[in-house]
């Protein structure tokens, strides 16, 4: 199994919102990279997220968003 690391939040959260699901998270000092299973679904979603193609809740998008930036600088210690 081949997996995908992204590391750009915006992205990470809208592909957490449609239902692809993380497999790990690693972490570099200040650099956080979450690894999602690599798909040719998983690469559509992100070609529709760079294509401005994507259609998400905003408000879900938003929280989902949030949260991960909360996890991200808990993290940090900060």
């Amino acid at each position: 199994m081949k997996n995908k690391d992204i590391s750009d939040l915006a992205l990470l959260s809208y592909l957490s919102v449609i239902g692809h699901k993380i497999i790990s998270i690693k972490s570099n000092g200040r650099k956080f990279s979450f690894s999602f299973e690599d798909s040719e679904t998983l690469q559509k979603d992100i070609m529709a997220f760079y294509n401005r193609a994507a259609r998400v809740d905003p408000l879900t998008f938003s929280e989902t968003f949030r949260n991960f930036k909360a996890m991200i600088r808990n993290q940090e210690g900060g």
